[in-house]
């Protein structure tokens, strides 16, 4: 199952050996790219293996603040979750039921605000710190 309509573009494999022998600069940016989803991958593969869930789940909304800077480079203090909390469950190998009580959890010791998809971030130092430690 998709979480999105999705166009597949074929390119045959000599067309695209050619175009990347003729564009270096095209091989050189696929590189960049496949490195960065490379350790992209490896980090998530480390926060599975050894990070307990609260450090799981306040890195995935510390991800999330972080890739929604605004203009002026700060994080913001709200995130909207992009998929179900079935599907984080998934993404960070544990079940609905455990992300739900480690958001209570994470609202009751005041580090979010949960409504819904929209996680307010009450205390983004500590939501690091959870992050780091992994303990609530």
């Amino acid at each position: 199952m998709a979480l999105e309509n999705a166009t597949i573009l074929f390119i045959p494999r000599q067309a695209f050996v050619d175009l990347i022998t003729d564009s270096p600069a095209l091989a050189m940016g696929m590189l960049a790219d496949l490195s960065r989803r490379l350790r992209a991958f490896t980090v998530q593969i480390e926060d599975l293996s050894l990070k307990e869930v609260p450090a799981r789940i306040s890195g995935y909304l510390l991800t999330l603040a972080r890739e929604s800077k605004n203009s002026k480079g700060t994080i913001p203090d709200r995130v909207t979750l992009p998929i179900s909390k079935a599907q984080l469950a998934n993404l960070i190998g544990t079940t609905p039921e455990t992300i739900s009580r480690v958001l209570k959890k994470m609202t009751d010791a005041g580090l979010i605000q949960v409504e819904t998809k929209n996680i307010l971030i009450q205390d983004l130092e500590g939501l690091s710190e959870l992050s780091d430690i992994g303990k609530l």
